[in-house]
């Protein structure tokens, strides 16, 4: 088994990769059938390459969202590259190396899903296609965490979504509610979502969820107790969309 969090592999660039290396004979089987001209051939494994270089990108934020990558996700990740995607051993290396650099980028998943979109969103099948792939990452540890669903209705949202097709999706992974089904999209919904909160709590009910998080992601406690320097990092950005959070809530109360 690969162990994603272990590898540290240059990546010189990053693009380069999937619209580069990738396009010959070394991420994915060459197909049996032969295409009508070797040019749509070298097309299609470009396009197939760009798409896989944001698959790797946006399910590496999804999986480190909630703090920790767990074994689950590694593993799933492993069974998408071997099986999914049917990657060589050379691409899988390659893969790796994307994976890891978005983890630890300061880069944020909007970005990154803003990026996808600019380049796939005339392709409707690989915008669902691609939120499918981050609902799958999202339970691969069994469990929908309220970091990795803000993220969710974050991507659903730079996608055009709409809520209906976003639940069926998450039907496929989680349980979900007829009432939630019949609703619509407000622009605070990921934000109720990463607070644990709802439209319906009070401002004291609200306040008081903000402020237990706060306290949890607090960078200065996170140093007092020691922390890491990359957990530390961590803390800061979840301290700073918490915050976020909050504010557009209160604000949009007004």
């Amino acid at each position: 088994m690969i162990a994603f969090d272990l590898m540290n592999i240059p990546l010189g660039g990053l693009v380069g990769f999937f619209v580069g290396s990738l396009v010959g004979h070394y991420w994915i089987d060459m197909p049996k059938e032969k295409t009508d001209t070797d040019g749509a051939f070298r097309n299609y494994q470009k396009r197939k390459g760009e798409f896989l270089f944001h698959v790797f990108r946006l399910c590496a934020k999804m999986a480190k969202s909630d703090g920790s990558i767990s074994q689950r996700e590694v593993l799933h990740m492993e069974n998408l590259m071997r099986n999914h995607f049917r990657m060589s051993d050379r691409a899988r290396t390659q893969a790796i190396g994307v994976w890891t650099q978005s983890k630890n980028s300061d880069d944020s998943f909007d970005d990154y899903a803003q990026a996808f979109y600019r380049d796939f969103g005339r392709e409707r099948h690989q915008v669902l296609n691609m939120l499918d792939l981050l609902f799958a990452t999202a339970a691969a540890d069994g469990q929908l965490h309220p970091w990795e669903e803000a993220l969710l209705l974050r991507a659903a949202g730079i996608f055009h979504i709409g809520r209906m097709q976003y639940e069926r999706i998450k039907s496929r992974y989680f349980m979900t509610s007829q009432q939630q089904q019949q609703g619509r999209w407000s622009p605070l919904d990921p934000h109720y979502t990463l607070l644990g909160a709802s439209p319906t709590d009070s401002a004291e009910q609200l306040k008081k969820k903000y402020r237990a998080l706060a306290m949890k992601w607090h960078p200065d406690k996170m140093i007092a107790d020691g922390a890491s320097p990359e957990a530390i990092r961590h803390a800061k950005e979840k301290f700073q969309q918490i915050n976020d959070a909050y504010q557009r809530i209160t604000e949009a109360r007004k």
